[in-house]
Formats: structure tokens, sequence, C-alpha cells
């Protein structure tokens, strides 16, 4: 997705309190903003979906991670 946004759709959904509280836990202590993270994990579901990732992806951070 570039800086942008030209490439990007938005995407509304409804999680549990306790599902979106998790996330809030999960941003925190990775330094990161819980949308990076369902990015992340739409990433790896639709690259697991295709038969395996095609580039490394590292769920750990990195310089770009706070989008």
């Amino acid at each position: 997705m570039g800086k942008d946004g030209r490439d990007a759709e938005r995407v509304t959904t409804t999680l549990t309190k306790r599902q979106k509280a998790e996330l809030d836990r999960l941003a925190k202590a990775q330094g990161v903003k819980v949308a990076w993270l369902i990015r992340r994990a739409v990433e790896r579901y639709l690259d697991d979906a295709a038969g395996g990732p095609m580039l490394p992806l590292e769920l750990g951070g990195g310089e770009d991670v706070k989008r």
C-alpha cells in the first residue's frame, strides 16, 4: 500500500471486545498500530491460502511499522 493510499481500499469489520483488547495489547507491546497488525494478518492469510508466502513476512516490526 502506498503512503498516499492510492492502492488501498477501506474495509470495516466488527470484532468482539476480547479480540479488540488483545489486538490493542499486542500493538502496544510491539510498538505498532492495530491497523498494521490487521494488514499483516490479512497478508499472511492470503499467502497461506495461495500456497505460501512469495517473500518473507516479518511480523516483528521494522522501519515502516507505524503506518
